[in-house]
């Protein structure tokens, strides 16, 4: 694998999703997942593609040691539009490793450990996750939600000596929410570097210029061009590749549905920005163009397909490297048609 000078995903290890045992399918086991550069998460409706992204986002959430930073929470609740995605992911249950560390999500008792920053009026019982590491737990997050129906984030360090050498992911996790608000603008410009990908923007989009600009009312809005033109009025497929864009400026993309709003030749322009970005992807697809384009363009090189198949009342998950996919690129295309 081509060795990417930031801090990435080298191992998954799935064992539960919103409460589906996972189990591999090729060797009836606990999948341990060996991600790459580029990772493509395909199935049918309701396999937990979705979730999967979730539950790697709350991983990376809790590991990395500026926990408190609600701004990847807020983006994260586009991937499935519910800004209390968090609290029925932890309510349903996950059980996954990260390289060395282990999220699950934590019992009450647990969760009762934190203390809110402030007196609450809770709508329901909190809830929330744990982090461990050799069975050692590190970290506890506590998600209470509030009057009105808002969530509220509380952390508990565990073993100070094990926070201290957590390592710092930086990452983004969205899908384009529509429309664009300017909460999402103001969360979402905080996790990117204008700066990093400015060569980018001009090679891919030909876009001399972009920034932050208020609009006559003073909401926040991302503007392109000498002229500041506001991206929503650019067109929705140029809106998601400078979204991708920017976020290419992490250590590790999360996206959702990589082929909304993209025509072919801005689907081939997405493809380059994973090729040649320093950034690790997590996508999921539902479109066979899209996949194909991928593995052609790529070779299959720096690739990993997840699929995922849904079998009783488990899920099961099939990991194909990128060079084997191209050849069954027919089989895949079945699921991604619906044809389950």
């Amino acid at each position: 694998m081509e060795e990417l000078k930031r801090n990435i995903v080298k191992n998954v290890t799935v064992r539960q999703l919103r409460g589906f045992n996972v189990i591999d399918h090729e060797k009836g086991e606990i999948p341990n997942l060996h991600p790459r550069k580029i990772n493509v998460i395909v199935g049918c409706n309701k396999t937990l593609k979705t979730t999967f992204l979730e539950a790697l986002t709350v991983a990376l959430l809790i590991i990395s040691p500026n926990v408190y930073n609600v701004r990847s929470t807020t983006l994260a609740s586009t991937l499935r539009m519910d800004p209390l995605w968090h609290y029925f992911l932890a309510k349903e249950g996950i059980d996954i490793s990260l390289n060395e560390y282990r999220i699950t999500n934590a019992s009450l008792d647990e969760v009762s450990k934190v203390s809110p920053i402030q007196p609450l009026q809770d709508l329901a019982l909190p809830n929330g996750f744990k982090l461990t590491r050799d069975d050692k737990v590190i970290r506890i997050l506590r998600i209470d939600i509030t009057v009105p129906q808002n969530s509220v984030l509380n952390i508990r360090d565990i073993a100070q000596d094990e926070t201290k050498r957590l390592p710092n992911y930086r990452f983004v996790a969205f899908s384009i929410p529509n429309p664009i608000s300017a909460d999402f603008i103001n969360n979402f410009l905080s996790s990117v570097s204008f700066a990093s990908v400015k060569d980018r923007l001009k090679k891919l989009l030909n876009l001399e210029f972009i920034g932050m600009k208020p609009d006559e009312f003073g909401r926040p809005n991302i503007v392109a061009t000498e002229n500041d033109v506001e991206i929503q009025f650019l067109g929705s497929g140029f809106v998601s590749l400078i979204l991708l864009t920017l976020a290419s400026s992490n250590d590790i993309v999360i996206y959702d549905n990589i082929e909304n709003h993209l025509h072919p030749q801005l689907m081939f322009k997405a493809i380059e920005l994973m090729k040649e970005s320093n950034s690790q992807w997590f996508i999921t697809t539902q479109s066979t163009e899209f996949l194909d384009y991928l593995l052609t363009e790529t070779d299959g090189d720096n690739v990993m397909v997840y699929e995922f198949m849904r079998r009783g009342n488990s899920i099961h998950i099939r990991q194909i490297e990128g060079s084997y996919a191209k050849k069954l690129s027919q089989e895949l295309s079945e699921d991604l048609r619906g044809m389950c």
